[in-house]
């Protein structure tokens, strides 16, 4: 009975979130610049640049650390919080995803679509196509039977889980 009722739970649908994602920014990773860091010992790197009819100019301040089997390893330092970081986000000013304020997108996801993002996952771990629409596929060579029923019944859980959700929403039950 519990079960059922954290199921329930589950799925209720929460407001949508209104926020930004990072996916809406432009992104500025440390390990596109690796191979021109590997050149000398830099301590910045100069961006000149235009954005939404403004133009900037600066220096990223960069941060150097130790690898654990020799070498090292570059960050950006973040021009406005001075947080080490592997990645920028343009808003204007490059800065790190806590100056930004934007969540990850997976943090922003409903409940459901969590649910048919595992959904996916399994039916690619049993080498199915995406999406219900294509049906249950076979056994994929090579996999053990009992992983087998095990993802199948997992997935038949949340199937079933998404279709009631949906036939409540409706109002068709009760």
């Amino acid at each position: 009975m519990t079960n059922d009722l954290d199921n329930n739970q589950r799925l209720d649908m929460p407001a949508i979130a209104m926020t930004h994602s990072l996916d809406d920014y432009l992104k500025l990773n440390i390990s596109r610049y690796r191979e021109q860091l590997r050149q000398g010992n830099a301590q910045s790197i100069e961006f000149n640049y235009s954005y939404r009819s403004s133009s900037y100019q600066y220096s990223i301040q960069l941060s150097k650390t130790s690898c654990n089997y020799g070498g090292h390893r570059y960050w950006w330092l973040c021009p406005k919080c001075h947080k080490r970081t592997s990645t920028l986000y343009c808003a204007g000013l490059y800065v790190c995803r806590h100056c930004i304020g934007a969540n990850y997108g997976s943090q922003l996801q409903q409940p459901i679509d969590r649910i048919f993002n595992r959904l996916n996952t399994l039916r690619s771990k049993l080498g199915w196509q995406r999406g219900a629409i294509h049906g249950i596929g076979s056994r994929p060579k090579g996999m053990h039977h009992s992983t087998y029923i095990k993802l199948v019944n997992e997935y038949d859980k949340l199937s079933a889980d998404v279709w009631q959700a949906s036939l409540d929403k409706l109002g068709c039950t009760r």
